[in-house]
């Protein structure tokens, strides 16, 4: 893709962290690495490995141990740790400084289960941590990330039905930074949103959030923040995204905004209130390509990419000028996909390389 002049300068207003943010130890990471490449920045879902609406749309509580079933069996038919080897050569290839990623899952089971209102036992036996597994995935490629920051969104357990009778899931999801080593950071923060969808057949409460970081690279200190903003209603959505924009107004520093923001560019609502803060869309940089994210078959096993709509983005905001951007989508070719016709997730990655 070729490079395109960066004309559009932001604004800069005061600074001050507002709302109910979390903020964690100060963590310094450093290398003797020279970085003379562009800033490089990504944002990744990916995947849990099934569809949770035919799951959230029960009409009957008795149906809730089998739709759970379904659903478990989808994730495992998924192959989460075959497809982290295949993002983390995605990663190898830019080596971007800053990943932002979304669906970091973590399943436990528990057998026999124990389900009964308020769950006084968790189930903790690891079946899948993603984030381990695509820890392990990117130090295989010879890569060097750390966690700088993440949240917990949703942490719910449902009974199951098995060969035994019934089982406990337990899924809890993540969104994380990972930063290279070469990346000072500090502020760690995380936040959970005060509107949530809430599925009162369920009795459940999902919750969602972000992770924020500051990253200096190459001497300039830039504010990250990764979120995955509701996928089922659109009201959920709008609300999430007036709390993200509030809570950032008065940050001064260059910020990146990146994640899977489930609003269509260039006309969601969600996206349009993003917009109308003074963010800016890295990909309209870019000429050639659609940027199309999302979103591939349920099962990811679809012959040709299906994707049809852009709702994984980079924002930036109190940006100094860069003389070009270049924008890529990853995961998302038929060189991608796995042996086994899967492909890496159901959306694609977004990689930005913004030269100074």
């Amino acid at each position: 893709m070729k490079k395109i002049n960066f004309v559009i300068i932001l604004l800069v207003i005061g600074i001050t962290i507002t709302g109910c943010e979390k903020i964690t130890d100060t963590v310094i990471m450093t290398s003797d690495m020279p970085d003379t490449q562009p800033l490089t920045v990504m944002t990744y879902n990916v995947y849990v490995g099934s569809s949770a609406e035919p799951l959230l749309n029960v009409e009957n509580i008795f149906q809730v141990p089998t739709e759970v079933a379904k659903m478990y069996d989808n994730v495992m038919a998924s192959d989460f740790p075959s497809r982290a080897l295949a993002i983390a050569k995605s990663i190898k290839e830019y080596h971007p400084h800053i990943i932002g990623l979304q669906e970091i899952s973590l399943i436990r089971r528990q057998s026999p289960g124990d389900f009964i209102p308020d769950n006084p036992i968790m189930a903790e036996e690891v079946v899948l941590d993603y984030l381990k597994i695509l820890m392990d995935a990117l130090n295989t490629e010879g890569l060097n990330y750390q966690v700088a920051a993440q949240v917990e969104n949703l942490d719910v357990e449902m009974p199951m039905i098995s060969d035994t009778g019934l089982d406990d899931i337990r899924l809890t999801d993540y969104d994380v930074i990972l930063t290279r080593n070469d990346v000072e950071i500090s502020r760690q923060t995380n936040y959970t949103y005060e509107n949530k969808l809430i599925i009162d057949m369920l009795g459940l409460d999902i919750k969602r959030g972000y992770a924020a970081v500051d990253a200096t690279v190459s001497g300039t200190t830039y504010r990250i923040v990764n979120t995955h903003l509701e996928a089922y209603t659109e009201e959920n959505r709008i609300q999430q995204t007036k709390e993200l924009i509030q809570i950032l107004a008065d940050e001064t520093l260059p910020t990146i905004m990146l994640g899977d923001f489930n609003t269509r560019a260039p006309d969601g609502n969600a996206y349009q209130l993003i917009q109308d803060a003074d963010y800016f869309d890295l990909w309209q940089m870019d000429s050639s390509g659609n940027g199309n994210t999302c979103c591939q078959d349920d099962d990811i096993l679809n012959e040709v990419s299906d994707l049809k709509v852009r709702i994984d983005q980079i924002f930036v905001r109190n940006f100094p000028t860069p003389s070009s951007v270049q924008t890529f989508t990853v995961g998302d070719k038929q060189e991608d996909k796995l042996l086994s016709g899967l492909w890496p997730s159901d959306h694609a990655g977004v990689v930005a390389l913004i030269s100074f």
